[in-house]
């Protein structure tokens, strides 16, 4: 197999490297989070109002740790993903020399559309 290094490979791993990074802090956050509020509840006096706190984070711990914001943008994402790899893969297909140069576009720009879409 022939690799070719592209500078195209290079920013759509920067930009997935980028997005993973995003999808590490959200986790962490949330992890932060949840550790402080147990916290608090712990500091609280016993009684019903604690216990129906500690029903709350119950509740709560089998929630992701990512949700989705945008369905919209996720699909958007995907889109320009797959675009990306019909243009680099498919130069056959008659289309502007412009799309098949500057393929790594779609797929860093579904990368950075996904740091958008999640929460």
């Amino acid at each position: 197999m022939n690799f070719k290094f592209d500078f195209g490979y290079a920013m759509t791993a920067f930009t997935a490297l980028v997005f993973y990074f995003r999808v590490a802090m959200l986790r962490g956050r949330k992890r932060r989070l949840a550790r402080e509020e147990l916290a608090e509840v712990m500091r609280m006096a016993k009684g019903k109002r604690q216990k129906d706190r500690m029903a709350e984070i119950e509740a709560k711990k089998g929630r992701p740790s990512i949700e989705i914001r945008s369905w919209l943008l996720i699909g958007i994402g995907i889109l320009l993903m797959f675009a990306g790899i019909i243009f680099k893969n498919y130069p056959d297909l008659n289309l502007p020399q412009t799309l098949v140069e500057y393929w790594w576009a779609g797929p860093s720009l579904g990368f950075i559309i996904f740091i958008f879409a999640i929460k």
